[in-house]
């Protein structure tokens, strides 16, 4: 739903709760709140204890935090881990943009813990994230589109974004560059702009068309086409927010041939106009 109360929060931003059975809280891990969003110099957080885990991926700008009698700054394709039962408090200094998600479930708190220790710290920094990052951006993408939850493939992708988190994972991210799935992700966010029919993209890995589709369905749970309209979409607004770019140069520069197909392509995932949510007041 769109969040409209919060202090510092743009409009477009976006925030879902999740309901689950007792017996996935006794076996799994679980989602109990998540969002996208927007947020302008003021949004703060300051919190004493709730009984969850919080992860947030920076995609733009930056965020101050304080954690434990230590203080953080986030910055973008950073991923911040902590337990909310120890207060904690952070804000914006300037626009930024991130995903979120409070979780709970099996074990979690000491696997937290454990990372925490290891990394002596709370945020886990680009490059070496990318595949937890990507993780974090389907569940709360899920939830935005509408998408059913199932709660044990919820709770198999919670817990490999905190393995990703993990040191020796930093190693493998390394050596993926041979997964086609993370190649044509990379390409996909490089070339955005561009011609990415999937006759094009599967020839960058070398794959038929078919068996790419399935390759992205079983790492994303999305089609190629999908994935590319999320993040045409996510690259939109962010240009919308931070730039004075008409609204046809943006529709360009994130691969739609016109401002009509882009517009109403927007209006589909966002439910108003590029320029409506380009006027909404920032503050």
């Amino acid at each position: 739903m769109q969040c409209r109360n919060e202090t510092g929060v743009l409009p477009g931003s976006e925030y879902f709760f999740n309901t689950v059975s007792a017996t996935t809280r006794r076996l799994l891990y679980y989602i109990n709140f998540c969002g996208h969003y927007y947020c302008e110099r003021g949004y703060r957080v300051r919190r004493g204890q709730i009984d969850n885990l919080l992860l947030m991926l920076i995609d733009n700008g930056e965020m101050r935090l304080e954690y434990r009698g230590r203080r953080y700054m986030a910055k973008p394709g950073d991923i911040v881990l902590m337990d909310c039962n120890f207060p904690q408090y952070y804000d914006t200094p300037d626009y930024a943009d991130f995903y979120w998600l409070h979780f709970a479930g099996v074990n979690t708190f000491s696997l937290c813990d454990h990372l925490i220790q290891l990394h002596e710290g709370i945020i886990f920094q680009a490059p070496y994230n990318e595949k937890a990052a990507s993780l974090l951006r389907l569940i709360v993408s899920q939830y935005v589109n509408h998408q059913s939850v199932d709660h044990a493939e919820q709770s198999r992708l919670l817990y490999s974004i905190l393995c990703y988190l993990m040191p020796g994972a930093q190693t493998a991210s390394q050596t993926r560059v041979n997964d086609p799935v993370q190649q044509v992700i990379g390409y996909i966010n490089t070339h955005l702009g561009e011609d990415l029919r999937l006759k094009r993209l599967a020839a960058e890995v070398y794959l038929s068309p078919a068996h790419l589709i399935r390759l992205f369905r079983a790492q994303t749970q999305h089609a190629p086409h999908e994935y590319i309209i999320l993040t045409r979409i996510d690259r939109a607004k962010y240009l919308l927010k931070t730039t004075t770019m008409p609204v046809k140069a943006i529709a360009v520069e994130v691969g739609y041939r016109s401002e009509s197909s882009f517009t109403n392509a927007f209006v589909r995932r966002i439910g108003i106009s590029p320029i409506q949510f380009r006027k909404l007041p920032l503050g």
